[in-house]
């Protein structure tokens, strides 16, 4: 039904790269291509959109990556999604809105988008690093 973009996955698996290995220092972009398989070209491009949307800080010179611009427990997937998207608001078609089908199906559509979008607003990055931490443990379990 719904799909998350490419963009919108290599973004958030990014952004739990750099939460859970930026506590050693700053996350270069190579490693986080190195560690996600996510072609380096593209990582930079996303990497770049989250900087511009004030989620990540970029620090340069050799020592230099990426680290989060505040702690994950106060970044929402929801800003993750729209840093790398835009909001649904944005990408919004006027015309027809006269014809009582085309109104249902979008009040129908824009009621399922409003329930997704408090999904993920109430959902942090720290949560997704506990996600993940809770499944690497429980899949060494023997």
């Amino acid at each position: 039904m719904m799909r998350m973009s490419s963009q919108v996955e290599y973004g958030l698996r990014a952004m739990l790269d750099i939460a859970l290995n930026g506590s050693d220092g700053p996350v270069q972009a190579g490693d986080i291509h190195r560690r996600q398989g996510i072609d380096e070209h593209f990582i930079s491009q996303i990497l770049l959109m989250l900087r511009r949307a004030g989620l990540i800080e970029s620090l340069r010179g050799r020592q230099g990556g990426h680290r989060l611009a505040r702690p994950a427990s106060l970044i929402t997937v929801l800003e993750i999604i729209e840093a790398l998207e835009g909001s649904d608001e944005a990408r919004e078609r006027p015309g027809q809105a006269n014809v009582i089908e085309v109104a249902v199906v979008r009040d129908a559509w824009n009621e399922a988008r409003d329930r997704v979008r408090c999904y993920f607003r109430d959902v942090t990055l720290a949560d997704l690093c506990e996600r993940r931490n809770a499944l690497s443990t429980s899949s060494y379990m023997i």
